[in-house]
């Protein structure tokens, strides 16, 4: 899982510390989703965007969400 949270952060001028108030959690709870080794719950993830005024589609990009490659079918005769 990637995320948009530090960008987000940098945006608003906020701290892991402010986000992690805002949202009820601790500091290293922001600092393991940021380095995407944490996967939130709905309402964490919820609790996040609305601190940081986002679509939560937009700040939690799961790899599920990123397009297939392109498949080429080569017929033989």
């Amino acid at each position: 899982m990637q995320t948009k949270i530090r960008e987000y952060r940098a945006r608003y001028s906020l701290t892991q510390e402010d986000l992690a108030q805002k949202a009820g959690v601790r500091r290293e709870t922001i600092v393991f989703l940021e380095q995407g080794k944490y996967n939130p719950s709905l309402r964490l993830a919820y609790d996040i965007a609305k601190a940081l005024h986002a679509p939560i589609d937009d700040l939690f990009i799961f790899e599920d969400d990123e397009p297939e490659p392109e498949r080429r079918v080569v017929l033989v005769d």
